[in-house]
C-alpha cells in the first residue's frame, strides 16, 4: 500500500491551485502556450463541476480531476500539456451537457479533444439508455485504444478506487470486480500503473471481508 499513500500524498501537498502551479511551472514557462492551456483546462474544469459533488463521499468533484492531474504528473512523470489538459477535462463531455469533444477540441487543441473523446462514454440515448450495452461498448473501444487515453482513463479509475468508501456496498462490490476484470488487464497491457491497481483492489476486497 506504500504507492498508495504517496499517490494520497500528492492531493495533500498540492491542494490548491497555487501549490498545483507550482508544479506546472516547474515543466512549463508561465505564459507560455502549454502553460496557458493547463491553465485553462484547469480553470474551465473547475467552474463546469462547480456546485457539484461526488457521489457517496461528498467531495468537490473537481478535487478528482485534480488528483487525476497530479497523478500524471508526479506519479506516472508524463510531462505533456495536452495530456495533463485532457486529464482535467476528462469528465467533461461525459457529464456536462452543453460540452463535446468538438466543442473542446475547437477551445484547446484537436488531440485534447480526441484524449476526451477516447476516455467518455458514448451518450446514453446512443444506446435507450441501457447502462449494461453502453459499457459494454465503451469497454470494447477502451481495449483498442491506443496507449495515451490510458495514461489518462487508468488513473482516473485508480484514484474512483480509492476514493469510493462512501457508495452502498453493492456498487463498491461492482465496481471492484470491473476493475479487476477489465481495467487490472487493460493496465498489464499498457503497463500503467499494474502495481497500484493491485493493491487498490486488495484495499477494497480487505474492507468487504
Amino acid at each position: 500500500m506504500h504507492m498508495l499513500n504517496k499517490i494520497r500524498q500528492y492531493h495533500k501537498d498540492y491542494p490548491d491551485r497555487e501549490a498545483f502551479f507550482s508544479i506546472i511551472g516547474m515543466h512549463f514557462p508561465e505564459g507560455g502556450a502549454d502553460y496557458r492551456l493547463i491553465e485553462d483546462a484547469y480553470e474551465l474544469g473547475k467552474e463546469a463541476f462547480r456546485g457539484i459533488y461526488r457521489e457517496g463521499n461528498g467531495e468537490r468533484y473537481f478535487e478528482h480531476l485534480r488528483r487525476v492531474a497530479l497523478m500524471i504528473l508526479l506519479h506516472l512523470r508524463v510531462i505533456d500539456a495536452e495530456i495533463i489538459a485532457a486529464s482535467l477535462l476528462h469528465d467533461l463531455v461525459e457529464d456536462i451537457d452543453y460540452w463535446t469533444h468538438q466543442k473542446v477540441s475547437i477551445r484547446f487543441s484537436s488531440r485534447t479533444g480526441e484524449l476526451v473523446w477516447w476516455v467518455s462514454k458514448p451518450p446514453k440515448s446512443n444506446f435507450d439508455d441501457n447502462k449494461e450495452k453502453r459499457n459494454h461498448f465503451f469497454h470494447h473501444r477502451l481495449a483498442e485504444a491506443p496507449r495515451e487515453p490510458l495514461i489518462i482513463k487508468l488513473p482516473d479509475r485508480l484514484d474512483n478506487n480509492m476514493n469510493m468508501w462512501g457508495l452502498d456496498t453493492e456498487k463498491q462490490i461492482r465496481k471492484v470486480e470491473e476493475t479487476k476484470n477489465f481495467y487490472l488487464p487493460l493496465a498489464e497491457k499498457h503497463i500503467i500503473l499494474i502495481h497500484e491497481m493491485e493493491d487498490a483492489l486488495k484495499e477494497n476486497e480487505e474492507r468487504f471481508l
